[in-house]
């Protein structure tokens, strides 16, 4: 496929998705690609401050439309049985990731998001335009390109990013 694009955004989580949602209700056209398929169960701590709240009913995707369970307080315990508690200023709620990702998947496709499963192997940038080629369905070309992609995902990997090279903790 060989296609020019208003705006392409390579990775479909969270960040990808909100970003998604907001340039397709400010009017752009918009193709995520992303190398997996909605839902997917993720390993993450479930938790969202209450202050993106405004941003995402703005979004039109409230999340309380899914009965997140409410977070009032935190709680750490040490494996001797210490405890400290706190209460959260702000709050927050709780959801599964499943069902968050889904949700803004469903909300991103419902606002005219083109959404393409596939790997993208290369990005290149030439005369203003960069062409991103993938896995199976081939090149895009476009004026704008977003990655919101893990840091030191194997696209960083491929692109040669110098950050690789450092340790997580910032040590050589």
């Amino acid at each position: 496929m060989n296609s020019e694009n208003n705006i392409i955004i390579i990775g479909g989580g969270l960040a990808g998705l909100t970003c998604a949602i907001h340039l397709l209700k400010s009017g752009f056209g918009v193709t995520l690609i992303e190398k997996n398929t909605y839902p997917q169960h993720k390993v993450c701590g479930e938790y969202v401050s209450n202050e993106v709240l405004p941003y995402l009913k703005w979004l039109d995707a409230d999340p309380t439309q899914l009965n997140p369970t409410e977070i009032t307080h935190l709680s750490i315990s040490s494996a001797k049985g210490k405890t400290i508690n706190t209460k959260l200023p702000l709050g927050g709620f709780g959801i599964s990731r499943f069902a968050l990702d889904d949700f803004l998947f469903q909300k991103a496709l419902k606002n005219g998001c083109t959404f393409v499963p596939d790997t993208v192997n290369s990005i290149e940038f030439k005369d203003d335009t960069f062409s991103i080629s993938t896995a199976k369905t081939g090149l895009f070309n476009a004026k704008i390109v977003i990655g919101a992609f893990g840091k030191r995902s194997s696209l960083d990997q491929k692109l040669e990013r110098k950050f690789i090279q450092k340790s997580r903790h910032g040590l050589p």
